[in-house]
């Protein structure tokens, strides 16, 4: 109703500011002559056009949220005279009202350059850690986009929660999996048909379902973009676990080759290029940022592996900060239950989380528990690389792994996980300091193991598991920075220098994280401080405690 009125009174008004007389918009403001207060009503005869300018003249009191819109407008023109015509789309007007429609004030560092280009029509694949904004990365392009976009996502639970979270600022989003009735399915369907759904989340198997009547409603669609959220699906899983994943290539040509937006918070210069090659994207920008976390200090300890309990429970049993929380990373169900049985033998009561645990409901409350969201909460846990993607706990101080996975990429995503409140962390990772030693031979075993589960194992993927465990098998021996390491190895363009446009916009939209660096960097650059190390561990922790 309100929007009727004021198109009416726009249009009465001959789309005028009746103050200054300047032109306006569709989105001008519609002013009241009495106000509401004083008992006016919303009658035309009570109405005006004002610019941003003039609304703002009026409200003095509010004047600051009024006149956000024309400074922010102003600012965009500002940027366009001062050559960056051809470098901002038209759609940039509108970030700030996109940015308060998602719930955000301001980007963080690196967003703005990833929405930029996404609204210059490019592929992009992004590699940030998880919880430092992907999602709001596409999310607002899309909005700005006109059509709907597609959000290729691996888990259910990822995509209602995504979701769940749009509906809630009244962004008309929805998914379609196994677990709806065909009924509800033609009913999303139908709402997507007719222009009611702006982001449609879909796992790539949905692409190939059984069903002709609902692969046609999916061929038909001509998205605005191709999300890929956890881009490294596509080169892990593709090859056998998932290979529709393999195929997402395929699937954006039948889409009619929209721009592919890729996220993932883990993945090395090798696997960028096999993504982008799988996705048919090779000419992407790609946007690399937190892979050095300044705030975690990163230790790789040589421990036997009989030793390793009584060394992981000294650890468990260092006092962390208020509200921290420790985590120990297991290769396998067994290694964990074997660990926690050694645990309890020495009088700590440590959960075990891994896929094959209980019922889901059991495996829920027991996430639940370790981030606080259910009681008893714990503040201790051994798991699996089964704890789930997009799980965020802030206050993790400890992460602490058996032994390195199976990839610099799942290392990355593991210890990760830790500091991400920007305080103190540490990360540990024990090996046998053997280019072909026991850790080496059970991750080899492992991946032969996944590897024979496929119909027709293929020895291109063989040959790349094998790599990578060889890959971080040498991070742990490499007797030079382990920091400088990880960054080298997930690489990234070097910044290039901004434009005078840009940089106005980045003024005016973004802001600049403040994480603290930590003084202690990793076991090599600290080699002359690290005595024990247990006690370095607890002097790192016990500074994080006082910051």
């Amino acid at each position: 109703m309100w929007a009727e009125t004021r198109r009416v009174v726009h249009a009465r008004d001959c789309y005028r500011c009746t103050s200054c007389g300047c032109e306006v918009g569709r989105d001008a403001d519609v002013h009241h002559l009495l106000p509401r207060s004083m008992g006016g009503t919303d009658e035309l005869a009570n109405l005006v056009t004002l610019c941003d300018g003039c609304h703002a003249a009026h409200h003095p009191m509010l004047a600051g949220g009024l006149a956000r819109r024309v400074i922010e407008r102003w600012a965009v023109r500002l940027a366009r005279l001062f050559g960056g015509a051809h470098e901002l789309d038209q759609a940039t007007e509108y970030l700030g009202p996109g940015l308060r429609l998602l719930g955000v004030e301001r980007f963080r560092e690196g967003q703005l350059a990833v929405v930029q280009a996404a609204l210059q029509g490019k592929s992009v694949l992004v590699v940030r850690p998880t919880g430092s904004g992907k999602t709001l990365c596409f999310q607002l392009p899309a909005i700005l986009r006109a059509g709907p976009t597609v959000v290729v996502s691996p888990l259910k639970a990822l995509m209602s929660e995504q979701v769940a979270s749009l509906l809630r600022k009244k962004v008309p989003a929805s998914f379609v999996n196994s677990d709806l009735s065909m009924e509800e399915k033609k009913l999303r369907y139908s709402l997507l048909r007719r222009g009611a759904i702006k982001l449609l989340h879909l796992a790539p198997e949905r692409f190939f379902v059984r069903s002709e009547a609902e692969r046609a409603r999916l061929a038909e669609l001509r998205p605005a973009f191709l999300v890929v959220d956890e881009a490294h699906c596509v080169d892990q899983w593709g090859a056998d676990f998932r290979p529709e994943y393999s195929r997402l290539g395929d699937i954006r040509r039948q889409l009619g080759n929209p721009p592919v937006l890729a996220f993932t918070a883990t993945a090395g210069q090798e696997m960028q290029a096999r993504i982008l090659a799988s996705l048919g994207a090779e000419d992407a920008e790609v946007f690399v940022s937190g892979v050095d976390r300044p705030n975690i200090t990163l230790l790789r300890w040589a421990v036997a592996e009989d030793s390793r309990a009584a060394k992981i429970a000294q650890l468990l049993a260092l006092p962390l900060p208020e509200g921290g929380k420790a985590m120990v990373f297991v290769p396998s169900a067994r290694v964990g239950e074997d660990l926690q049985a050694a645990l309890r033998s020495l009088g700590m009561n440590v959960p075990l989380y891994h896929s094959r645990l209980g019922r889901p409901f059991e495996r829920e409350q027991l996430v639940k528990r370790f981030t606080n969201q259910s009681e008893p909460a714990i503040d201790r846990i051994i798991s699996t690389s089964a704890f789930g993607m997009g799980i965020d706990v802030p206050s993790l101080r400890l992460v602490i792994h058996w032994q390195a996975p199976a990839s610099v990429e799942d290392l990355m995503q593991e210890l990760g996980r830790a500091g991400r409140d920007g305080l103190q962390a540490v990360s540990i990772v024990m090996h046998d300091n053997a280019s072909d030693g026991r850790d080496v031979k059970r991750l080899r075993f492992m991946a032969d193991l996944a590897g024979k589960d496929q119909e027709q194992p293929d020895p291109a993927a063989r040959e790349s598991r094998m790599r990578k465990i060889d890959q971080v098998s040498a991070m742990m021996r490499e007797e030079s920075c382990y920091r400088r390491q990880m960054v080298d190895y997930f690489g990234g363009k070097q910044r290039q220098r901004r434009s005078l446009a840009v940089r106005i916009l980045e003024w005016l939209f973004s802001t600049r994280s403040r994480v603290k660096r930590t003084a202690h960097c990793c076991d090599f650059c600290d080699r002359e401080k690290i005595g024990s190390e247990v006690d370095y561990t607890a002097m790192l922790l016990g500074a994080g405690a006082r910051r």
